[in-house]
Parts: structure tokens; sequence; C-alpha cells
């Protein structure tokens, strides 16, 4: 500890006011994405392949004191390649130090400073000078713990200047280490910003997982404030939770609305929050369409007065649909029905063209999609063809519902 308290000590002393000055950007320009760091440089690379067809250009990742103490350079040194691997991958990057969310009260306690000191340093030391790094966000949410909503009320204001303390130390820390290096704090919300942290940053960041439209209008305009306030750029680095209601195609127009950079969370669709977070799957493809559209400024109409509803039989291919399917449905030997004749292929080219209909028609729910099905019935050489029967009947009764035939 004597060590870490010298390194400290002697770095903290050591910042030269002639430094060149800070990188310039135009933060309304940022399109990231949350992205964990992985170690398979393959993958990072193809998954971030993904995020350059929708024209992403920033990720953000979360670091750990913890690892670092336990791996050392080991730790550092993978840091440091996933920054360059992300460069190249056409990526800025935004590597946060430390997390709020999961937040240890030991570690801003004054006699754990040390410590937090020396990991910041050994991080920021380390990615200062590479071309990759866009900024460092030095703490993700900062009071957004069991340690801070689980107090009791008589303690909470102690606890919050407590964070607040340790993060205006930490600020320090970096900007003395990294002059020349933009920095940021992900604020919950951009009520959580705390104007003390806020005047010595570089660039205001807050997260949105609203649920409804006027709540997320509100958090966008207060940060816009506080941008006005303090002159500094604006964005949000935390959006998009599908559990939440917060659909990214909401999330990211009001970013664009506000003229705001930002990082939805997150670029891969894994993990424990598979269920809720994410853009592409690991083969590539996607969950929503709409998120995409909204990554372009492409937004859906919600104006009952301008929608016009899509019409399948405006061409008559409903009626051609029903037909196919009918056909296919007769299948007869002599003098019985017998099910065990039916053509697979016609029965399934069939339930193709309706399927194509309602889902062109967005009749259907995005997430149970009719091809889904008729593929996993193609690839199955063993498929029951009393289950294939029974769904085109029900594909044919949906087509006949939303076109209004008897």
């Amino acid at each position: 500890m004597i060590f870490l308290a010298l390194l400290a000590t002697v770095v903290l002393s050591s910042f030269n006011s002639t430094h060149a000055a800070k990188p310039e950007i135009d933060c309304s320009k940022i399109r990231g994405v949350c992205y964990g760091i992985v170690n398979d440089a393959e993958q990072v690379r193809r998954e971030l392949g993904y995020g350059s067809r929708v024209q992403l250009n920033a990720v953000r990742f979360w670091l750990s004191r913890v690892a670092y103490e336990r791996q050392g350079e080991k730790y550092i040194q993978q840091i440091v390649d996933f920054v360059r691997i992300c460069d190249e991958c056409g990526y800025k990057s935004m590597p946060i130090l430390f997390n709020g969310n999961m937040l240890n009260p030991k570690t801003i306690e004054p006699g754990d400073y040390e410590a937090s000191d020396a990991y910041a340093i050994a991080v920021v030391s380390a990615l200062k000078d590479e071309p990759g790094l866009l900024m460092f966000d030095v703490m993700n949410e900062p009071l957004c713990s069991p340690y801070i909503y689980q107090s009791p009320k008589e303690e909470r204001a102690d606890r919050e200047e407590k964070i607040w303390a340790f993060l205006r130390r930490e600020i320090e820390v970096v900007q003395k280490n990294a002059p020349d290096a933009l920095t940021t704090v992900g604020y919950t919300t951009a009520w959580e910003i705390e104007e003390s942290t806020a005047k010595m940053i570089d660039v205001l960041s807050f997260h949105d997982y609203n649920d409804l439209r006027e709540r997320v209008d509100s958090n966008f305009k207060l940060a816009k404030e506080w941008g006005q306030k303090l002159n500094k750029q604006v964005m949000n680095t935390e959006t998009g939770c599908l559990a939440r209601a917060n659909p990214y195609e909401m999330a990211l127009q009001y970013c664009n609305e506000y003229n705001m950079g930002w990082f939805a969370f997150e670029l891969m669709i894994h993990g424990r929050c598979i269920d809720e977070h994410g853009i592409f799957y690991p083969d590539g493809t996607i969950r929503d369409a709409g998120t995409i559209a909204a990554m372009f400024g492409c937004y859906r109409n919600r104006d009952s007065r301008t929608v016009i509803p899509t019409n399948p039989n405006r061409e008559g291919k409903v009626d051609h649909a029903l037909a196919l399917l009918r056909d296919a449905l007769k299948e007869y030997t002599s003098d019985a029905f017998d099910y065990r004749r039916s053509d697979k292929k016609k029965l399934l080219d069939a339930c193709e063209v309706a399927a194509n209909l309602l889902e062109a028609c967005e009749l259907v729910p995005m997430s149970d999609l009719p091809t889904t099905k008729i593929e996993e019935f193609r690839r199955d050489e063993n498929a029951d063809l009393w289950e294939i029967r029974k769904f085109a009947f029900d594909l044919a009764e949906r087509l006949k519902e939303v076109a209004q035939i008897f």
C-alpha cells in the first residue's frame, strides 16, 4: 500500500499545464453501442461487422478493478488489444472505469482511495495515447446501487456525498494522468446529474429507460438544459430496454430530435439480458427491423389521421393464396381421406405465399413469424404432415379474417 500511495502522489502532482489541447469531437455524430470486452479477436471483428452495416462507430464497455488486481498487466494488455481491434473495425472506444451498479461500498471509503487510484492510473496510462480512444467514462450510474436506494432515509445524503467525493477524486486522477483525453460520467438520468462532478468533465452523458414518451422527452430536455448551463456537449450513453417499455425506436427518435449522439444497450442478443436487450443475434440476423430503421432516422407512422391500412388482397393475392391452400389440403385416396398422402412441398409452398402476405402487411406478431415455422418444417425430414396441415388451415383462416373474406 505504501507503493500505491507513493505512485498516486507522484502522478497526481505531475500534471503539466503545457499539454496539447484536447481533441475536438462532434458528439452528435456518435452512433454507439454498449459491448462487453471479448477476448476472441475473430468474434469481435465479426460482431462489430454487424454493427458496421448500420454505420455504428463507437463502443462503450465496462472495466473492472477486481479483474485488474487479479491479473495485473495481463488485464491491461487485454484492454489495449480490444481497443485496437475496435479501432481497426472503425469504432472509437469509451471504457468505463468504475460502476455504480456493482458498487462495493468499501471502495468509496477514503482508506481505499489509493487502490482505486492505482487501477485508474494503470488503465488511463495504457489507453491515453491510443488512436481508438474516444473518451473515458469515469463512472457508470453513480447512484444506481443498493447502497443508495436501500439506504436508511437519514443516511442517504451522506452516502451520496461519499460517492460524489470519490468520483471527483477519480475524475481528477484521470485528467491529471491523461490530460489530453476527454472525460464523461454516465449519469443514470438527467435528474441525477450532479453539478460539482458535471463541471469537471468534458462531455455530459445520461441514460434513458423511461416508459412514456412524455418522460423520455422530459429527461432529454433536462439534459439539454444542463448542457446549455455548463456549456458542454450532451449525449445519451445508454438506452433501449424492451422489458422496461423503452423500445429502441422510441429512444433513438428522441436522440435524433435533440441532436444527441447515442449508445444503445446493447449490440448483441446474448448473456443475462438476452430477452430484453440486444440488436443482433450471433449469426447477424436481427430481432426488430424498427430498431434498424430508427438508426437511420426512419420511424413508424403512429398518426391515425394519416396511417393507411394495408390491403393484402388489393391485387387478388389473398384469393390466390387461399386457392393454393385449398388445393394443397385436398389430398384423398380413391375412397377415403388420408392425410399421409399430402404433398409436403405443395403444402409448404402454399403456406409460404400466405405467410409472406401476412408478414409483408404486418398482420401477424413479428416475434412469431409464420415463415419461421415454415423453415422449421422444411428442415425436418420427418415433419408431421398432420401438423403442417393444421398450420396451413390456420393460415387460411387468418388470411380470410384480415381480408374479410367469408
